[in-house]
């Protein structure tokens, strides 16, 4: 079983109407504010929609295994610029200053109190202490940001919880792995500080791989996207449509932000590239559990800005290599912009984007941006 649980987290984490101006459309259902946008619209008159993005910072580019990585999952920045990053592979946190340079490392491979087995998040308090998550051994690891251990908190009670992400007043979303008799889900889940369900906003089912069953996992039809904003409201995506549901605080549905789109086809050399992003666990082999439908979703993921933009990474792509399109839009769900870039943008702080991204020797790094936008 616990092969199994490694293999299934490893592939997840590896992996009224109202006419506007120009191709948004605006109607309430039920009392959910419903935003269309056209295939091809127009950004609102007045509004910025040109966005700059300036190369301040490069981090990770080193000889030295401690100062580069092997394969980031996540990381966090606090307000003094400082980038605390999970080396999934080499099961430990390496933290760097707000100039690039390595400062430490924090927490070592391991399975005992203060160790990492599968580190997969990190999230920082505002008390200013480091909770890195722990996967496979099921646990929240609690560090000081100068990196001295303070406590485990056990999740064994549950058969996983993985890719939590910190709201703005301690609450948690994340998707919670469940079996049920023949059936196997992650459900979609907000949480209180203390890891406790609140509301449930999905539930993703997906057939169990076991060798020799001939069952076969999706994994197209197991993406979804959240994220908090400011003021603790939801952002979620499923990845059927190209919707982003936004509920409040309390899981009431009040808006929804829509674009028609062309859906974009998976090619072969599309299923090789993410074949080979997923490693082999023991003796299975991972390339025969799989299968692909023949597009792709409408977005691989998205992050709201400090004011409230929403940054769409879709699965389209741009002229050069690793290249995709971005459709932004504003806090309001209009769309306001359009551009190709290969940046990954995992985090937004004082005015700063900050991107995970691959040389082209396809070694990881994290840039930081600064954003300047234009009309």
């Amino acid at each position: 079983m616990k092969t199994f649980l490694r293999l299934i987290l490893c592939l997840f984490l590896t992996i009224g109407f109202i006419s506007s101006a120009e191709g948004q459309k605006v109607k309430t259902i039920d009392e959910i504010k419903i935003i269309q946008n056209s295939k091809t619209p127009k950004p609102p008159r007045g509004v910025p929609s040109k966005v700059h993005f300036e190369l301040e910072c490069i981090v990770g580019e080193s000889d030295d295994p401690d100062k580069s990585f092997a394969e980031v999952s996540s990381f966090v920045v606090d307000d003094n610029g400082t980038i605390y990053a999970v080396d999934f592979k080499d099961r430990k946190i390496k933290v760097f200053d707000d100039a690039g340079q390595f400062v430490r490392t924090v927490g070592k491979q391991g399975q005992g109190p203060g160790e990492l087995d599968m580190p997969a998040g990190i999230h920082l308090l505002p008390s200013n202490e480091l909770i890195i998550e722990d996967a496979i051994a099921r646990k929240l690891v609690y560090f000081t940001q100068e990196g001295t251990y303070i406590k485990d908190v056990s999740m064994a009670g549950r058969l996983a919880l993985i890719n939590l992400l910190l709201g703005p007043r301690g609450s948690f979303l994340g998707r919670e792995l469940k079996l049920e008799g023949q059936k196997m889900f992650f459900e979609i889940k907000k949480l209180d500080p203390e890891l406790k369900s609140l509301f449930s906003l999905d539930q993703i089912e997906f057939a169990i791989p076991v060798p020799g069953s001939g069952n076969k996992i999706n994994l197209m039809d197991m993406l979804s996207v959240y994220q908090f904003d400011s003021s603790g409201n939801i952002y979620y995506g499923r990845n059927i449509d190209y919707e982003i549901k936004v509920y409040t605080s309390d899981g009431k549905h009040m808006k929804s932000i829509q674009k028609e789109y062309v859906a974009q086809k998976i090619s072969e050399e599309d299923v090789e590239d993410i074949l080979e992003r997923i490693p082999n666990i023991g003796t299975i082999d991972v390339r025969e559990m799989f299968e692909f439908p023949e597009t792709f979703p409408p977005f691989q993921f998205f992050t709201l800005d400090e004011d409230g933009r929403i940054f769409v990474r879709t699965w389209q792509k741009g002229k050069n290599k690793n290249e995709f399109i971005f459709d932004v839009f504003d806090s309001e769900g209009r769309y306001i912009a359009q551009f190709p870039s290969k940046i990954d943008i995992r985090v937004w702080k004082k005015g700063k984007a900050y991107s995970y991204e691959e040389t082209e020797e396809g070694f990881n790094i994290i840039k930081r941006y600064k954003v300047r936008w234009e009309h």
